[in-house]
């Protein structure tokens, strides 16, 4: 039976289970969410046809008996517009059942079938010429519009449904006829109410080429569609792992993702980290520490990344950000400066807030340095990491330590600052001449970010 699941599976039909069981949960309530949208372009597409139709036809003098047993149009119209607003009322309110829907599909293209063949109830004309109106043309639109749906099924229903209701009515047209109503002359039947049987024979085998085309497409269609949702789910997930940018370069990279990667950025590199949280970490149980360490990121990580900065990552209580390394970003150093800016505000808020309710309130240290570094990946076989390196990295984590010695909680270099300056920045800030950083031979001019 393994060649009747592959069929199926082409068609997007189950292979013993449901197809949406093949994905994951989520990904498949979230194609679920797009075909119910779907329904509704479908509902208004119809509901604008029938207006159309009703307004031409209201429009056109009429050019049949005033005493015909049937106006076929208008009762058409009544029944099409009326399934259209049920299914689409079904699918707002979450009630949209696979069994009415298949009913709808059912039913849609059978009122077609039905205004057809009411022609020559309408016009008196015999049931040949039912099979002779142009409207069978709307047959092709009924199935193309199931496509709408991105399901297989549902273009095979309508499609299948239109292929054997036009073989009732050609056998109808042939049963009920006064006189013969064949003819093999294509010129004759045009002429005449007889019928060409290789005509219509043709009708019902376009009928099925194009369903089964499309059922095709669609099953292609639809597996793509379900990689894109996916590929659109792993992304929002990596981005609560990784920066958003990070994210997206690792979901669109043209080229597999492995170490040894990097690109040289002129960038700014920030360090966070919360002063005396040892200390509170000792008093603290573990629900409220986790919860301080909560407040705190959720705090800077939206001020970083509202400054243009992206998180490298998290250390405990430290927090390693960059400016300009995941993107490059002609302000970066200026984009830097005013982030801390912004941090440190907060930050004082904060740490003012909770020492009203006698919670703990730890400082927030900062250390800022610009300059040239990689930014790509690193790590061993399946576990790979997106970081920065660099001088200015070691720098940053070096001037946020010496806030200590200066007795500040935001330091940077006066180089960093006035190229920041030079990129737009117009803070202004104290100068320590020739201090003398842990780690670092040369002597550095230290401009203040906070006090």
């Amino acid at each position: 039976m393994n060649w009747l699941n592959r069929a199926r599976e082409s068609l997007g039909l189950p292979a013993g289970q449901p197809a949406a069981t093949a994905l994951p949960g989520r990904v498949a309530r979230e194609l679920e969410r797009e075909q119910l949208r779907s329904e509704g372009i479908v509902t208004a597409v119809q509901l604008v046809m029938v207006c159309v139709f009703a307004a031409l036809y209201a429009a056109t003098p009429p050019d049949f008996s005033p005493d015909a047993p049937v106006q076929a149009v208008p009762l058409g119209l009544v029944l099409f517009g009326e399934l259209a607003l049920l299914r689409f009322y079904f699918a707002v309110t979450g009630q949209l059942r696979r069994a009415w829907l298949a009913f709808s599909v059912v039913a849609e293209m059978a009122v077609l079938l039905f205004v057809l063949w009411a022609y020559h109830v309408q016009y008196e004309q015999p049931p040949q010429f039912s099979l002779k109106s142009t409207e069978f043309a709307y047959v092709f639109m009924l199935i193309g519009m199931r496509a709408l749906r991105f399901e297989p099924l549902w273009v095979v229903l309508s499609g299948a449904t239109a292929a054997l209701g036009w073989a009732a009515l050609l056998a109808y047209a042939l049963y009920a006829a006064p006189s013969n109503p064949l003819t093999w002359d294509y010129v004759t039947s045009l002429r005449t109410t007889q019928v060409h049987l290789g005509s219509e024979l043709g009708k019902i085998l376009a009928i099925v080429l194009l369903t089964a085309l499309l059922a095709m497409a669609l099953a292609r269609a639809r597996r793509l569609l379900g990689q894109a949702v996916s590929g659109r789910q792993a992304t929002a997930d990596l981005s609560l792992f990784f920066d958003d940018g990070v994210a997206r370069r690792i979901t669109e990279s043209e080229d597999e993702v492995m170490a040894g990667q990097g690109e040289l950025r002129q960038a700014a590199i920030l360090f966070l980290d919360l002063r005396g949280f040892t200390k509170a970490a000792a008093v603290l149980s573990p629900s409220q520490l986790i919860a301080l360490l909560g407040e705190y990121q959720g705090l800077m990580v939206p001020l970083v990344k509202a400054h243009g900065g992206s998180i490298d990552k998290f250390m405990g209580d430290g927090i390693l950000a960059s400016f300009g390394a995941v993107a490059p970003d002609p302000e970066y150093a200026a984009n830097a400066l005013r982030a801390v800016d912004a941090i440190m505000a907060a930050a004082a808020e904060w740490r003012q807030r909770r020492g009203a309710v006698g919670g703990a309130s730890p400082e927030v240290g900062a250390g800022l340095a610009a300059g040239e570094v990689v930014f790509g990946i690193i790590g061993e076989g399946r576990r790979l990491e997106y970081t920065v390196i660099g001088d200015a990295v070691n720098l940053a984590a070096k001037l946020e330590k010496q806030n200590k010695a200066e007795s500040t909680r935001g330091l940077t270099t006066q180089d960093t600052l006035e190229l920041a300056r030079q990129q737009g920045y117009s803070g202004t800030k104290e100068i320590r001449f020739a201090r003398r950083v842990g780690g670092v031979a040369e002597l550095l001019d230290l401009a203040i970010l906070s006090s």
